[in-house]
Formats: C-alpha cells, structure tokens, sequence
C-alpha cells in the first residue's frame, strides 16, 4: 500500500510498469472549463487502447471509487473500478497519459501542483504537455481560432511545430509583468487596434484582446500554477488550451484530442508509430457518455 505522507506516490498495477519514465512525455489534463482536458483523455485512451499501468495516491485529491468510464459496452464493466488518479502509457511512443476523475481538495492547489513538478523531476520526463479549457466569453476573437497555447521551458522547434497547426502561441511571465507574444502562426503580431480597442462598422468600439493572464484567470484549473512551478524547475512545459463554455462539451473534447494526437506525433521521433488518432477515424466513446450523470453503478464493485 502507498505510504501514508504529504507527498504523491505511484502504484502500479502491472507486472510491467515501468520503474523508471526517464525520456517519456507526461500528458497532464487541468479539470477546467467544460472538463475538456478530461473528456480528451478518455477518448485518446479509450481510441488507442492505452494500457493503464498504475494509479496515484495523493492527500490533495478527493478519494473516489467509481466504475470504469472506459469501458465501450455495459458487459463489459465487469466489476471493474476506476481511481482518482490513473496512468496510461504508449510504449512506442514514449507517453504516458494521466486522467484525473476527482476535484482538489479546498486549498490543495499548490501542494499538488508542486508533488507533480517533483515527481515529474525526479522521474526525468521530456516534459509536459497540459490540456486545459479556458472561458470563450473572456475573449471576443474565441470563436475565429477556437485553440491557442502558453508554454514555459520550451525549445523553439516544438513552437514552430505549433505554429504550423494554426495554433495561437501566447508567452506570458506569470511572476510580476505580464510580457505577451501573441504571434500568430504567420508570425505577424498584433497591431495597436488590437492593444487599444478600435472602432470598426457602425462606430462599434471593439475592446482591447485579454492578456493572457486575464484568459488563464478563471475556469482554468491548475494551468496558472503548473506554469508557474514548471518555470521554476526548469520543466518544459506546453499548455494547450480550448476557448469553449460550460454545455455540451462532447465535441470540444474531440477536437482537443486531435490536436493532441497531431501534435504528440509531430514532437515525437521520425520513426514513431502512426498517429493516436488518425482522422477521420472514429472515436470508440466510452459507455459512461450516453448518460448525463453515467450509467447504473454495477453493483459488483461492493462486494
């Protein structure tokens, strides 16, 4: 059993699990607006049949038991339970995928945020790659370009890479001010209408665009402190976020798992295997998703 302390720890549930992740690249989802992240993580599991290697123990997530959301058909649940905290990993490529199904505990932000960055350090991963969700009403532009990134620690060349999906990369010094590049994937940055606000149409006054620390600073989960911390450990650190609203949020998760599949595969080796998801294949959607608040518990997980 997990030594019982202010610290995460990881138990692993195969034979196989691997002791060491020097080299892989830790997929992280931030419980955020629309849970996007999350939903993206499913789906990326549940598609690419990722094996889960272990769980996380930690005091500063609420202890849940729950029947398995992955699971495709109700036959087969077959008693099997999920966790708080779980571990997927891809060997060929090199990832490992953590899903999270349980809120922080009150005021247990930094404390978590800071056993992932030491865990992360001390396991020597590549690096992170966040999925976090934003509020699209905080920016007026959400709707034109749907996703944009922030990031930390990271080598230009997975920037450009970025910058060729069409993805909006904005740098901001969370630690005192502000300094922003909100340079698009032309390279073009923004003009003084966009700093100022301008007038457009029938003498519409059209706000300034939010800095980036207005956008991270509701609904985004742990994003702002994960880059704080990254950049104090000198973790790479990439956060891709989804300007989207609390619904429906079925399809946003969709897309965020393209973008992820496509940018996993462009940062990985030139001989790595295909793509976690090769569009348009279809999404294999985990049971628990027909219902708004999951299926019927099967009972056998009490026994």
């Amino acid at each position: 059993s997990p030594p019982l302390q202010d610290a995460m720890a990881f138990v692993p549930c195969t034979k196989d699990a691997p002791l060491c992740h020097k080299g892989y690249l830790l997929v992280v989802p931030a419980v955020s607006v629309g849970n996007v992240g999350q939903i993206a993580m499913d789906l990326l599991v549940s598609t690419s049949k990722m094996k889960k290697i272990g769980y996380w123990y930690s005091p500063h997530v609420i202890s849940v038991v729950c029947n398995d959301p992955l699971a495709t058909k109700p036959k087969r649940l077959k008693g099997r339970i999920a966790l708080p905290i779980e571990f997927h990993r891809c060997h060929k490529r090199k990832l490992i995928l953590m899903q999270r199904r349980s809120p922080l505990v009150k005021g247990g932000a930094a404390a978590f945020v800071q056993s992932l960055v030491k865990w992360a350090t001390d396991e020597e991963f590549a690096g992170v790659v966040l999925a976090s969700s934003n509020l699209a009403y905080v920016n007026e532009n959400s709707q034109k370009q749907k996703f944009w990134c922030t990031y930390t620690n990271i080598e230009k060349k997975i920037l450009d890479l970025v910058g060729e999906m069409k993805i909006n990369i904005k740098s901001v010094e969370l630690n005192g001010t502000s300094k922003e590049s909100t340079a698009t994937s032309e390279g073009k940055k923004p003009g003084p209408t966009q700093q100022l606000g301008h007038v457009q149409g029938h003498g519409r006054v059209h706000p300034p665009a939010p800095t980036v620390k207005e956008m991270l600073a509701y609904g985004t989960g742990i994003t702002r402190e994960l880059l704080k911390q990254c950049e104090h450990s000198k973790i790479p650190l990439l956060a891709i976020m989804a300007q989207v609203n609390e619904g429906d949020n079925l399809a946003d998760g969709k897309q965020m798992a393209i973008v992820l599949s496509k940018l996993l595969k462009s940062m990985g080796d030139d001989d790595a295997p295909k793509l976690l998801l090769d569009p348009p294949k279809i999404f294999r959607i985990p049971f628990a998703y027909e219902h708004v608040y999951g299926p019927e518990p099967d009972r056998r997980i009490y026994t």
